[in-house]
């Protein structure tokens, strides 16, 4: 249940840029208004746009290659008429939520970072996030806030059906407390309040920012912050090419600056936080949604960029196991309306295919809001079906919102006083939508669903004019995943072993769900754009200093305290490799970093934190 605002999200302060990214409301995929989802998910925390052309081919036997191989440019594309040539240990492409974060840790281990933005401003999709999960804060600990980090741990793994990687939560989970405080030393700005989330988290985790957004607690912040460490912020400037050398290792990229033309950026490692597939008509359909069916609700720059240069570099792409923020709408109405949760959402309504078929038991996202897109994957068009009792039911609350539907003339919704005319009006097959009407009534009045199971509750009858009949789209306002990477945020090639100087983080590279974006905990994408970013930009940099577990006190027993900047690893606090119940979240006595080992120095960490990560 990662979150955003419920009503319009403030900009951020225009000393980060010349002005927000362009936001308008138009058909699919150009640029929509960016909108709030009564407290969903922009917690992932998007990271701004990058740049479009890979450099290296896939295997002609990867069918993810020929999927994407539209977008595959030849690996002989460079520019033939490069500007300006900079030299970098970091390059950081995008910065939204996690390119911030990556930037600034990446600097403040000494490293010289590049940060190249394709919009005009930092912050991306971020501008609307309105907090973080964490367990084990110090905020947490000051307000006697207590989780136990292994149930949060199960119980992602069992939404997943175990298919999502035990790793990476438990990494996520056990580092999240120290994130949170390691934010609050780079000036990000919390309002203090940690809750459930209007009651929707399992658990009260989420940390809310100052203002209850990002672009007043953190936009500004970490890109002063990055500035202060000396970070190089390009803004306006898309990355078009990943370099690589002649054993594939990735050793920069080419990018387009508005200002300063084409530039050749060589960097040791080049970090890609590009905020995901959002805007891309090929990866929204290779994802198993019908491409006309869907409008964006995010900010500009969202095309995938960051997953196609990966691909042409030889990453595993992961799109068709990704996830999304996604729900279903209506024409030009509103979806954070309560009409639209309602008819979108399923329920009491009934839900029709394009053939007139029902298809599913309209109450089977009524725990996970989440679900409700993902039939749009298995029908060509989803329809819903309702009359005025259920309407006047939906809305007894809100009733200038069923003014609104009285007096709509939109074409995606149709009024009609009986189901055979709204039929014709929606372009639905008349008879074949009243044969299935007749038959959910039936149940109905049976007060029971022999068909798909439908809870009693919610099966009631259609029968009282007019009768409403809408054409159902989806309202997309993030992609989740779509490189496969491991637990340092590298970049994993076909065989799944790491790609030599490539990372991906934020929702680029996340990992954390497989098909289906679970929401049990608050949160959790955002944590894992901050986690993700940190990792990566240590790993990158040969450091584990900073990062964080010392604030997963609330963690378990045996776990050791790590100091203000230390490190989870992968190690126990009793030394062993793997890490261990009773030192998993520890971190070293010092504050430095375990590595992957242990705070006395086991195999690949140090009693110092000197070593690097494994």
């Amino acid at each position: 249940m990662d979150s955003e605002r419920t009503d319009s999200s403030p900009q951020a302060p225009e000393q980060h840029g010349p002005e927000q990214p362009r936001r308008t409301r138009e058909r699919a995929f150009a640029p929509l208004s960016r909108r709030s989802f009564l407290g969903v998910a922009a917690a992932c925390g998007l990271a701004a746009g990058a740049g479009l052309a890979g450099c290296a081919p896939k295997p002609d036997d990867d069918p993810t290659a020929q999927e994407n191989e539209q977008e595959q440019p030849d690996k002989n594309m460079a520019p033939t008429d490069i500007k300006e040539t900079l030299d970098a240990d970091v390059l950081v492409v995008g910065l939204g939520m996690s390119g911030l974060a990556a930037a600034v840790q990446a600097a403040s281990n000494g490293a010289k970072v590049i940060g190249i933005e394709k919009m005009n401003a930092t912050g991306g999709n971020g501008i609307g996030v309105e907090g973080i999960f964490a367990v084990g804060s110090s905020l947490e600990v000051e307000q006697g806030i207590e989780i136990d980090p292994a149930e949060i741990v199960r119980g992602e793994l069992e939404a997943s059906q175990w298919a999502s990687g035990g790793d990476l939560w438990l990494d996520l989970v056990h580092s999240s407390g120290g994130n949170v405080d390691w934010l609050m030393e780079q000036g990000v700005k919390f309002s203090g309040v940690v809750d459930d989330y209007h009651g929707n988290s399992a658990y009260p985790d989420f940390h809310w920012f100052d203002g209850d957004v990002a672009s007043s607690g953190y936009i500004p912040q970490m890109t002063d912050k990055a500035k202060e460490l000396g970070v190089d912020m390009l803004l306006e400037t898309p990355a078009v090419g990943l370099i690589q050398d002649g054993q594939g290792a990735v050793t920069g990229a080419y990018a387009e600056s508005k200002e300063r033309g084409t530039l050749q950026i060589n960097a040791k490692s080049v970090i890609l936080a590009t905020g995901s597939w959002g805007q891309s008509k090929d990866y929204i359909s290779q994802r198993g949604f019908m491409y006309d069916n869907v409008r964006y609700g995010g900010v500009d720059g969202h095309e995938g960029d960051g997953i196609t240069m990966a691909s042409a570099a030889g990453a595993r792409n992961f799109v068709s196991n990704s996830t999304f923020n996604c729900t279903n709408t209506i024409g030009e109405f509103e979806f954070k309306s309560t009409f639209i949760w309602n008819a979108g959402g399923g329920g009491t309504c009934l839900f029709v295919n394009e053939n007139g078929d029902r298809f599913i038991n309209e109450d089977f996202a009524q725990n996970n809001f989440e679900l409700q897109s993902v039939p749009a994957m298995t029908q060509k068009q989803m329809y819903t079906v309702f009359d005025r009792a259920i309407l006047e039911t939906w809305l007894k609350d809100a009733p200038d919102e069923l003014d609104t539907v009285d007096n709509a003339n939109d074409e995606a919704l149709a009024k009609a006083d009986t189901i055979e005319e709204a039929a014709k009006a929606i372009g639905l097959d008349a008879d074949a939508l009243k044969a299935t009407v007749d038959q959910y009534n039936r149940l109905a009045s049976a007060g029971v669903d022999t068909d798909f199971g439908k809870a009693p509750e919610f099966l009631v009858p259609i029968t009282q004019p007019p009768f409403y009949v809408g054409k159902l789209t989806q309202e997309l306002l993030v992609g989740i995943g779509g490189i496969e990477t491991n637990r340092h945020g590298q970049a994993l090639d076909h065989d799944k072993n790491p790609i030599a100087g490539l990372y991906a983080i934020g929702t680029d590279g996340c990992m954390l769900y497989r098909n289906i974006y679970t929401i049990n905990v608050g949160g959790t994408c955002n944590a894992n754009n901050i986690n993700s970013a940190r990792n990566a930009a240590n790993h990158a940099t040969g450091s584990t200093d900073g990062k964080a577990a010392g604030g997963s006190a609330s963690a378990g027993e045996g776990e050791g305290k790590a100091g203000t900047d230390g490190s989870a690893g992968d190690g126990s606090a009793d030394g062993s490799k793997d890490g261990a119940a009773n030192g998993s979240a520890g971190g070293s006595a010092d504050g430095g970093s375990t590595g992957d080992g242990s705070a006395n120095g086991s195999k690949d960490g140090s009693a110092d934190g000197s070593k690097t990560q494994g």
